[in-house]
């Protein structure tokens, strides 16, 4: 009986033993957690702007944003360039299809009205007829072109029912785009009604050269429409260095203005830079203005490679021994804007094990300005699990 009762102590003991064992042995592993590496900021050098003498200007670019600005601390008449904002607005309440010219627009006694008042006031405008019908995309050629206040005042009414709601309506969409320092008034600009800042109208450029209706629009040197006949672009630096875009603007209150677009080549690389240009002391000076900021422009931007491929962002130890590294998967490039710093970010993730080369870690990415670019992070080698004596004898 004494030999049964120790027998079977031994075996209860044995089990809680194995127990014990297993788990020891099935208790989780913990993710290995990386150790990243710290990356400074690639530091770059001031850039110097040729801004105009008088009013205020900026510069930004596409995928870039606001780049410099000069003077832009109040809200100023921005005349004809308020013709882009009306623009926006009708092609997001009727939007247009590439190709298409969309609905029929029946102009009646009241769109004569407008071409009177505007003719008798020395304003831009498109002659027009009652009974005339345009096409939708003929109207914002002819807004857009010849800068026919008419058109705009006919748009607004024709796409919201009245200037009043137009207005309401645009300056609803401006808040929705985030474009705090701009305040619309009437479709046309006639009025010095509608505000702005040279950061903003960049914001507004950038937003209307995405829109591929306006883009094709203001590109074009003429264009035909009923009644009016044939209508030529205002903008004549149009087809010179690049410029392929927005709109002028001139009155005795806002004094010059140009809202610019160019597609410029630096280095080895496609650029879309806007530029605005507000209170010069006539057209004509504001758009001259426009060349030198662009070929500054051009040199305020370095190609430049902070991150290489295979270069190591962080490092995996194990407790067991065990030793691995992140490492970036290809060379990561950025066409900076000298004035920002390019900031990197390395997120390397934790680990769990046994892992494979190879296998996906986390990433790395660049930005400068509103531009950002990434690679993806790899594991260096295999990071194997614990023995099974680690696993079960560690703390």
């Amino acid at each position: 009986m004494r030999h049964y009762t120790a027998r079977k102590l031994f075996l209860a003991g044995l089990i809680i033993l194995l127990g014990l064992v297993l788990y020891l042995y099935l208790r989780p592993i913990p993710a290995i957690e990386p150790v990243a590496e710290v990356l400074a900021p690639v530091k770059t050098s001031p850039v110097a702007m040729p801004w105009p003498a008088v009013g205020q200007a900026a510069i930004g670019a596409n995928g870039y944003g606001v780049l410099e600005t000069h003077n832009t601390g109040a809200q100023v008449s921005i005349a004809s360039i308020a013709k882009i904002i009306t623009a926006l607005a009708v092609l997001r309440q009727k939007p247009l299809a590439i190709g298409s010219q969309g609905p029929t627009i029946t102009l009646d006694s009241q769109d004569l009205d407008y071409f009177n008042y505007y003719y008798l006031n020395d304003g831009s405008a498109a002659k027009v007829a009652v009974g005339e019908q345009i096409s939708e995309y003929q109207a914002l050629e002819g807004m857009l072109l010849p800068s026919a206040n008419n058109l705009a005042d006919s748009l607004g009414r024709w796409a919201f029912g009245s200037g009043t709601a137009y207005t309401a309506y645009a300056n609803k969409m401006l808040k929705s785009m985030g474009l705090a320092q701009t305040t619309a008034g009437g479709p046309s600009g006639f009025a010095d009604d509608t505000t702005s800042t040279a950061g903003d109208l960049v914001k507004i450029g950038l937003q209307a050269m995405a829109n591929p209706i306006i883009a094709q629009i203001v590109e074009q040197p003429s264009a035909t429409i009923p009644t009016a006949g044939e209508v030529k672009n205002l903008n004549w630096l149009l087809g010179s260095d690049g410029i392929n875009g927005v709109k002028t603007g001139n009155t005795d209150k806002a004094g010059g203005c140009y809202l610019f677009a160019a597609n410029r080549q630096v280095q080895g690389r496609s650029v879309l830079v806007i530029g605005a240009i507000l209170g010069a002391s006539d057209l004509n000076n504001a758009i001259t203005a426009a060349k030198p900021l662009l070929a500054a422009a051009d040199s305020g931007f370095v190609l430049t490679t902070p991150v290489h491929k295979g270069q190591v962002v962080g490092t995996y130890k194990t407790p067991w021994e065990g030793s691995a590294q992140a490492l970036a998967t290809k060379d990561l490039s950025v066409l900076a804007w000298k004035d920002k710093d390019i900031q990197i970010s390395d997120k390397p993730q934790p680990v769990s094990t046994p892992a494979e080369a190879g296998a996906p870690v986390g990433s790395i990415s660049l930005q400068n300005v509103g531009l950002a670019t990434s690679s993806s992070l790899v594991l260096s080698q295999e990071l194997s699990g614990p023995s099974w004596r680690w696993r079960i004898f560690h703390k």
